[in-house]
């Protein structure tokens, strides 16, 4: 497991954590053991309206990444790095299953991730997830990412929203495995996912 590699990880992330506006030196609780506390239990909607579990996607390694579909860079970026690194690691998109769990439930209805997951360059078969407002904080705290709306009467909706822009790789137990900060190259990204895969 890479605990050390984590915990550097999170420590470039505070200092690049970003909304698709300006960076904000924050992040979430890190607790320094032996295992990594990053995940656990939450309870969302996917993108056809289906109620789901943690437990849905034992079995599989994942690829979570907290984001929004009003997000104008960064999230998709970070989304079509994850789809090139996979195209290398996991063509047929049968091994990893990459998921989206969005930090703007008052814009990102299962209706409207229907259409987003299905972008052009984003990952096969990825899943979008929304909820609550309560549902996505459980799931942020569970995964200790930051978010928070900022208003700006200039953007769709009034507002964007200000996030921590990580990847993480949970395994097919849904244990932390990796974490994949904004700077990650694809290179490195897809080196990554071909070790832990030709590990399991």
């Amino acid at each position: 497991m890479r605990i050390a590699s984590f915990l550097i990880s999170i420590c470039l992330g505070a200092m690049f954590i970003t909304g698709c506006q300006e960076p904000t030196a924050r992040s979430g609780k890190v607790v320094v053991s032996g295992e990594a506390q990053i995940g656990g239990p939450y309870t969302l909607v996917n993108h056809h309206g289906e109620t789901v579990t943690e437990a849905n996607f034992i079995g599989r390694p994942q690829l979570i990444y907290f984001g929004f579909s009003y997000c104008p860079d960064v999230c998709p970026t970070a989304l079509q790095q994850i789809g090139i690194a996979l195209e290398e690691v996991d063509p047929e998109g049968t091994f990893f299953q990459p998921i989206l769990i969005s930090v703007d439930p008052e814009r990102d209805t299962p209706e409207s991730l229907a259409q987003y997951v299905t972008a052009r360059g984003f990952p096969k078969g990825l899943i979008g997830l929304t909820g609550t407002s309560e549902q996505i904080e459980a799931a942020k705290l569970a995964y200790k990412v930051y978010s928070a709306k900022v208003n700006d009467p200039e953007l769709t909706g009034g507002y964007t929203i200000d996030h921590a822009s990580l990847i993480f790789l949970m395994d097919e137990n849904g244990k932390f495995a990796d974490v994949f900060t904004h700077n990650v190259t694809t290179a490195d990204m897809a080196r990554r996912l071909k070790a832990f895969k030709a590990s399991r």
